[in-house]
């Protein structure tokens, strides 16, 4: 089985205030809608929150009810997306592959992660990255087979999993898409 973690770990400084609870126009909120993406896609979705976002979780959990989804709040958020990112892909049993979404890209499409997904299995014994492009530039989700997890689960820092892009060169297929939503992020209340 192939899933997907959704990180929605950071503290959105740039955007300042809490962009996971921002309204985009169709009126959920941006983590809202990006988990639901996901959940669309994938049998198991687990979602990395902050270290102590209780309240935020509870209400996912209420506004979400849906048992394809876990809930978790990475103990060391606070160090960054590399150190959220790890301590998240430790909690995954049994996955074939991840698809790593960033929560505060809520403009992906499904017909995009299907397509990715689709390229993941067909390469599936090459042990892949899947990593998604638009206009030349590469975006997310990324996918990473079951044999990188070891790597992910070492990750520190706030560089995600580019170092183990980095190291795997070879393994990296790139998906050329016909999706902005790869690339667009909620940095700023414009961006909504």
């Amino acid at each position: 089985m192939i899933g997907a973690i959704v990180l929605a770990a950071g503290s959105s400084r740039r955007f300042g205030g809490d962009k996971r609870k921002a309204a985009l126009p169709n009126g959920k909120m941006v983590i809202h809608q990006s988990v639901e993406t996901a959940l669309t896609c994938f049998d198991e979705v687990t979602l990395a929150l902050r270290y102590g976002d209780n309240a935020l979780a509870e209400e996912l959990s209420t506004l979400i009810s849906n048992p394809k989804l876990n809930i978790f709040q990475a103990p060391d958020s606070a160090l960054g997306m590399g150190h959220s990112l790890a301590n998240t892909i430790r909690q995954v049993n049994n996955w074939d592959g991840v698809f790593i979404f960033l929560a505060d890209m809520p403009h992906l499409q499904q017909v995009t992660i299907n397509h990715l997904k689709e390229t993941f299995t067909a390469n599936r014994t090459n042990d892949p990255i899947i990593a998604p492009t638009h206009n030349g530039q590469l975006g997310h989700p990324v996918g990473f087979a079951a044999c990188y997890f070891n790597a992910l689960a070492a990750l520190t820092g706030d560089k995600g999993a580019r170092p183990v892009m980095n190291a795997n060169t070879t393994k990296v297929i790139e998906v050329t898409v016909d999706d902005p939503g790869v690339l667009k992020d909620v940095d700023t209340p414009q961006d909504l």
